[in-house]
């Protein structure tokens, strides 16, 4: 079984969840090899990973034709880029167009893989040409970390439901009208994805429920929710004030916890997450621990904040979530945040909003507790709670960690992610349980 993952980037969010899929079926003698297309962290990768080397185009008469066609579609991309995309305001969710100005075609014979598995695929692949480069006869298995596969554009919609029967009049483009950027790369998608056999798989059965939704998918496409897989051995509370000591972090007050790929971004809440800690019961027993790329704006009547910036280590996160009492997922929308999974693998509780997949493993008095979407009042509320109530939290973060060995394992969810491609392989595909 020779398998050939694609994610844009080899780190971030979707990529951290992709390589341990990878890593995890190397293990199992599974040839699998990952390929990405930018690498602006320069992340060192082993010989399993490889930066992916598009087709140049043909020489000749039929390249010169190829040639003339790639800059009048050239230019229809720059257009509908300049018209909704460049002049939208700051801190809104990336949007990425299915259309990009040059051809992604893969040179098939040299990856040769029996099945593609398509994770986070934004700004790397052309969809009419990199889809067309793969055979028909070749399944394609396509976790989703977000909605732009089966949207025009956005990546989480708002609650915008375009995406049902073909998006155009987006809310999140500039000039917006029938016949916007969303509605070209919707139809561009739907026709690149025509013909394909494609077996959707998403972390979270809210994310996959709106899959289901879009029009985009090709006739006989699958839907099935595989949870993600953690290593349950990096992932552990190491103890609290090792870790504590391990990060500089003295005093005994109790520790909130936040984290983001960006902590600026409005998705993630951090502008109801602020308020929030201004209004809690008891400030003066509090501080706030805060890691990931850009920095906050902090005022004198917040709990003291330590920001740690971006933390690739892994090693270095676990410290982080051991060290914490509780962390705070504030989401407004979001498929199955990665730091809610770490904190409970790592023993310590999760407060969230009731958004997206977070219910999925925030369960209220069991592994945490919930708010309104939003509500900063709400969630100053339920974190108080928990930082009044130490036993209970204790209780609570001891069920996450059990929640996630017998959900979230990886050997099991990888184990699951095998019998899939099996499955998809044999030609009997019947769908997994999660």
């Amino acid at each position: 079984m020779k398998i050939a993952q694609f994610n844009t980037f080899p780190y971030g969010g979707a990529a951290t969840a992709a390589k341990r899929l990878h890593e995890q079926l190397l293990q199992r003698n599974v040839e699998s090899r990952f390929y990405y297309r930018l690498n602006d962290k320069q992340i060192q990768l082993d010989d399993s990973f490889r930066c992916v080397d598009f087709c140049k185009p043909r020489s000749g008469v039929l390249g010169a034709i190829e040639k003339r066609l790639g800059r009048r579609r050239e230019k229809t991309i720059h257009r509908l880029y300049d018209s909704h995309i460049a002049g939208r305001q700051s801190g809104l969710e990336t949007f990425a167009m299915a259309d990009l100005p040059e051809s992604t075609v893969l040179d098939w014979p040299a990856i040769g893989a029996d099945l593609v598995h398509l994770h986070w695929m934004s700004f790397f692949a052309d969809y009419e040409s990199f889809f067309k480069s793969i055979p028909d006869s070749v399944p394609l298995v396509w976790t989703l970390h977000d909605m732009n596969a089966f949207t025009g554009g956005c990546h989480y919609s708002g609650g915008c439901g375009r995406f049902t029967n073909g998006c155009g009049d987006c809310p999140q483009v500039e000039n917006r009208h029938a016949s916007d950027v969303s509605d070209y790369s919707f139809r561009t998608k739907r026709r690149a994805l025509n013909g394909k056999s494609i077996h959707v798989i998403t972390p979270s059965q809210w994310l996959g429920d709106l899959a289901k939704q879009s029009e985009v998918w090709p006739q006989g496409t699958t839907f099935d929710t595989l949870h993600y897989g953690l290593d349950l051995d990096l992932f552990q509370s190491v103890g609290k004030q090792h870790a504590r000591q391990a990060l500089g972090i003295s005093g005994d007050k109790t520790l909130i916890a936040f984290g983001a790929e960006d902590i600026n971004c409005q998705r993630k809440g951090v502008q109801h997450l602020l308020p929030a800690l201004k209004k809690l019961e008891d400030k003066s027993a509090v501080e706030c621990l805060m890691f990931g790329s850009g920095a906050l704006d902090v005022s004198d009547d917040l709990p003291h904040i330590h920001q740690l910036g971006y933390v690739e280590s892994l090693e270095r996160q676990s410290l982080i979530y051991s060290a914490a009492d509780i962390v705070v997922v504030p989401s407004l929308e979001d498929n199955q945040p990665q730091v809610g999974l770490e904190a409970l693998a790592c023993g310590t509780p999760v407060v969230g909003f009731n958004a997206g997949g977070i219910p999925e493993y925030v369960r209220p008095g069991e592994t945490g507790l919930l708010a309104e979407v939003g509500d900063s009042a709400d969630l100053s509320k339920q974190i108080s709670w928990l930082v009044a109530h130490v036993d209970e939290r204790l209780e609570m973060g001891a069920r996450g960690r059990k929640m996630m060995e017998q959900e979230f394992e990886k050997n099991a969810q990888s184990q699951k992610q095998v019998e899939f491609y099996e499955q998809v392989l044999s030609g009997g595909f019947v769908g997994m349980a999660s």
